[in-house]
């Protein structure tokens, strides 16, 4: 292993993690698992695929309006 290599990572709550579309159900599910176990009482949210923020002209050409 390269010690280089290693990074520390600080998950909190209000993260939000992204992971590869192609990325197995039971590795997310895994991945989840060992959040939880590091930072106790999180509360974040893990996407399988892309994500994009959209503006408010791209949602209401979507069909979605804001009340």
């Amino acid at each position: 292993m390269d010690i280089g290599q290693i990074r520390k990572l600080s998950p909190k709550t209000g993260d939000v993690f992204v992971v590869p579309s192609n990325t197995p159900v039971e590795t997310v599910e895994a991945f989840i698992e060992g959040l939880c176990m590091a930072t106790p009482g999180i509360k974040a949210m893990v996407f399988r695929g892309e994500l994009q923020q959209l503006d408010v002209a791209d949602m209401n050409a979507a069909g979605w309006y804001r009340a």
